[in-house]
């Protein structure tokens, strides 16, 4: 029994070595000690008898195990319950540390250490963020210097002037939102070129708008983007271009509704100009058109635009329709006899006139009633005409003579219709050769400008003069040839 003790203190004190000579975890050590002590801490097999009242006690007493390095406070109870959990955590770690190759070690290494390129790019890196910050503090600063009379003489107030922290903040914010006024004001003072010539400009001009009003887009998931022509929406442009000059004017971008426009008038017949949301006004994050703008009368121009915010800064011009949403209607084509009689007549200012009306969405309605009023009082006059005419009598005109069979105003739709009829047929046979003959003049044209880079930037885009002066001179060269 003394040799099964002795030999289970020198296994003991062996592990401990072993443990310790390789370097393992103090709690494999500490759990393989814990546990051979457990399986090797023999006490006595024979029991307390009353006999003999003593005692039987281990040899490895607290010095012994002391001596061997084992905790000697721990109860045997503790190290019986915990060799498990210790056991599991010792190889968790262990199977880290197998699981930790090569290029691990190498990539621990790398990130504590940096290479010279890495301190450079840091470095540089500061340097630029520095540099920005600065930048910027010293452009604020400028935005915030006082205004000068002759390079500011709009801004310009010498009371406004200072550098205290109120001024300064004033004029740093005046500044900056004429900044913005670039992305919220149009390009462009003037958004059309000057009207041609008496004999060949037209009496008025309409603007329309393109999205809800001619055509109508919209998306599904199946087929994507799909945009609609309204009903009569060709009649409607091919019929009143004779009496009106045609701008369409969308308040989407150029990007998405010039190739709508060009499909809707491909001969450029019927559209004189065309507008864009880069021409508009925004201001609240509402677009707004400014008729003002358009190089033409407004007494002279009437608008057809369903959105509100649009018409804004001039409403007296506009004729409101309700947007089109793709169904079957004919309110566009029922606008017709209303805008071919204003254009026919001697009408000086079309805003009394609009104003006239109650409802401006209720116009062909009102006016077929008012038309019906004076088709009665023509008739009226007529039959008065035809039965009371002393000078007729006297002369012997008969009274088939002696009045019109039709309203002045029948005349003139039936002229319209035969003009339209005609310019349909000839577009129809010529149109295609009408446009390449436009695509040559317009090759030709921009060879004979000669347009460079350094040209664009020197003296800026040719402005409408210089391409009407190009146009005529194109004309000239034309009407040379044809004589020869």
């Amino acid at each position: 029994m003394s040799f099964l003790l002795k030999s289970s203190a020198l296994t003991a004190l062996r592990a401990s070595r072993a443990l310790t000579t390789h370097r393992v975890l103090p709690i494999a050590c500490k759990y393989a000690l814990n546990h051979s002590v457990a399986q090797h801490r023999l006490y006595s097999d024979k029991k307390d008898t009353a006999e003999d009242g003593k005692k039987y006690q281990s040899v490895l007493n607290d010095d012994l195990l002391e001596k061997a390095g084992l905790n000697t406070e721990e109860k045997v109870e503790d190290t019986t319950q915990k060799p498990k959990e210790e056991g599991e955590k010792a190889k968790e770690h262990l199977e880290d540390e197998a699981e930790d190759d090569e290029f691990s070690k190498t990539k621990r290494r790398r990130n504590n250490t940096k290479s010279t390129l890495d301190k450079k790019k840091e470095r540089y890196a500061r340097l630029f963020w520095w540099s920005a910050l600065g930048g910027t503090l010293a452009f604020g600063v400028y935005l915030s210097r006082d205004w000068d009379e002759k390079e500011e003489p709009e801004f310009y107030k010498a009371e406004e002037n200072g550098y205290t922290p109120g001024k300064m903040l004033k004029r740093f914010r005046r500044r900056v939102s004429g900044v913005s006024e670039v992305f919220s004001e149009p390009a462009f003072n003037e958004l059309l070129p000057p009207p041609p010539p008496d004999p060949y400009r037209h009496p008025l001009t309409l603007v329309v708008e393109l999205d809800d009003t001619l055509v109508h887009s919209s998306w599904d998931r199946k087929k994507g983007w799909r945009t609609a022509k309204r009903p009569g929406v060709d009649y409607f442009l091919g019929y009143l271009s004779q009496y009106y000059e045609i701008v369409v004017f969308s308040k989407s971008s150029m990007a998405f509704a010039e190739g709508t426009i060009t499909k809707l008038d491909p001969y450029h017949a019927f559209i004189s100009y065309s507008l864009y949301r880069e021409v508009c006004r925004v201001k609240d994050g509402k677009i707004m058109k400014d008729l003002s703008l358009m190089n033409r009368p407004l007494n002279k121009l009437i608008m057809i635009d369903p959105h509100g915010d649009c018409a804004s800064l001039q409403p007296e011009n506009n004729i409101t329709l309700d947007e089109w949403k793709g169904t079957k209607d004919d309110r566009l084509v029922a606008l017709i006899p209303f805008l071919e009689y204003l254009a026919t007549q001697p009408v000086k200012d079309v805003r009394p006139v609009l104003a006239s009306f109650k409802d401006k969405k209720k116009i062909p309605e009102e006016f077929a009633v008012r038309e019906q009023r004076l088709r009665d009082e023509w008739n009226s006059e007529q039959k008065a005409r035809q039965s009371n005419s002393f000078l007729a009598n006297l002369l012997g005109i008969p009274p088939v003579l002696r009045y019109q069979k039709k309203m002045p105003l029948e005349v003139i739709r039936e002229a319209g219709q035969k003009n339209y009829e005609n310019m349909y047929n000839y577009l129809k046979e010529n149109g295609e050769k009408m446009l390449k003959e436009e695509q040559e003049k317009t090759k030709e044209m921009l060879a004979d400008q000669k347009l460079t880079l350094g040209k664009i930037v020197t003296e800026g885009m040719p402005t409408a003069e210089d391409i009407a002066k190009q146009q005529a001179a194109a004309a000239e060269k034309d009407a040379q040839k044809v004589q020869q």
